[in-house]
């Protein structure tokens, strides 16, 4: 009785070692094609670190849970020698705090792009469409199809510039992401604050296409006696958004 005990146990962690190899491989196969399905204009903005990281990010939850799993398999999750204290702690220690630490980066890098923001689709789905909109003469739609602002374009435009606007967009986009999953959020969605000048003159205040048509009040934009919404509201709002729509 006892050796069909064992000889079942036997097969079964063989079974489960079999099965979770095969699954490491089809992951390890199938994961560079998982990123290579994007837009064709986009294929010259990839970035090869980010590429490099999401495949060490891969490669370290694959090796976390297999170590984890082996731990298990092994010792049945008992801590009995240097050896399987050390597979335990690499397992339940090391690899998560790796993974944390890479992820967080990928995030915070994805969280700019204009996917992202489309995520939230109850209330940014217009706004995004507008946007692509090669039809639309608002802003946000001259800005995408002209490619004055080549990817990360609600990011790029909603963020102040240098690290305290980075750290800034953060904060304010946690806010966002919380109010969205518990449905806080009031409809139509506004900006917290007026648009502040500095955001658009942080790319166009250098241009000579600019300084061209703007030079004679240049310096009540730059002081903020004036506004760059005065002028383009009327003929290219920042977004023009279906009638009676709403976010």
């Amino acid at each position: 009785m006892s050796r069909s005990c064992g000889t079942s146990e036997t097969s079964r962690r063989s079974s489960a070692a079999g099965r979770l190899g095969a699954l490491l491989s089809v992951g390890l196969v199938l994961f560079p094609f998982a990123t290579a399905a994007q837009q064709e204009a986009a294929r010259f903005q990839q970035d090869p670190v980010e590429q490099v990281g999401a495949r060490v990010l891969v490669t370290l939850a694959i090796l976390g849970v297999g170590i984890v799993t082996y731990s298990l398999l092994k010792y049945r999750g008992a801590a009995v020698g240097p050896v399987s204290w050390g597979l335990l702690i690499a397992g339940a220690v090391a690899f998560p705090l790796l993974i944390t630490g890479v992820g967080t980066i990928l995030v915070f890098e994805r969280a700019e792009r204009v996917e992202f923001c489309a995520s939230c689709h109850v209330t940014m789905k217009v706004f995004v469409d507008d946007m692509k909109n090669p039809k639309s003469d608002s802003l946000a739609a001259l800005h995408f199809k002209n490619r004055y602002i080549p990817d990360d374009q609600c990011y790029s435009c909603h963020t102040s510039y240098g690290l305290f606007g980075t750290v800034e967009a953060k904060k304010e986009g946690l806010n966002d992401v919380y109010k969205y999953y518990t449905r806080t959020f009031h409809l139509p969605i506004k900006l917290r604050h007026p648009y502040p000048n500095n955001d658009c003159l942080k790319c166009h205040a250098g241009s000579a296409k600019w300084l061209a048509s703007h030079e004679d009040y240049k310096d009540a934009l730059f002081s903020g006696q004036a506004t760059c919404m005065q002028c383009h509201a009327d003929s290219n709002p920042a977004h023009i958004l279906a009638q009676n729509s709403k976010p």
